[in-house]
């Protein structure tokens, strides 16, 4: 079996993403607790590596790249800003539904930018043998930050 690239890798966590969004949308109460953790643990695990070795590769690659792994990296910081805000808050509170909302809009515009300019980007300009390596170095980062 051919290990995954880093862009199939990203593919599955982006598609892990969008599951747990719904998730959250469609929970109550304890669950709804439970459910935003996970999807904040995942979405907070999936920038940091993405920020550490994608959007890096993605300014490295071309003129426009510089253009793109910027903008995400904006993306990724303001993604982040409105976690804390709604951790902060909890699921109780009732201005939960509006922010989780708006993230949720949030995240799904930035995963299908990535998809549709960054993604493409890497594909046209990084060799198959660097993805495949990038790969592991994303597993790598995020391992050591978790220490």
């Amino acid at each position: 079996m051919t290990s995954l690239d880093l862009i199939d890798a990203l593919t599955r966590e982006h598609d892990e993403i969008r599951r747990l969004c719904t998730a959250v949308d469609r929970s109550h109460d304890e669950e709804r607790g439970r459910r935003f953790a996970d999807f904040s643990r995942v979405v907070r695990r999936h920038e940091f590596g993405e920020r550490e070795v994608v959007h890096p590769a993605a300014r490295d690659a071309s003129a426009l790249g510089r253009t793109v792994g910027r903008d995400r990296m904006v993306e990724s910081h303001s993604i982040e800003r409105s976690l804390d805000t709604l951790d902060a808050l909890g699921t109780g509170d009732p201005g939960f539904g509006d922010g989780f909302a708006a993230l949720r809009q949030a995240v799904l515009e930035h995963l299908t930018r990535k998809e549709v300019d960054e993604f493409p980007l890497l594909r046209r300009h990084v060799p198959v043998q660097r993805l495949h390596g990038m790969a592991g170095e994303l597993h790598d980062v995020r391992v050591l930050a978790a220490n």
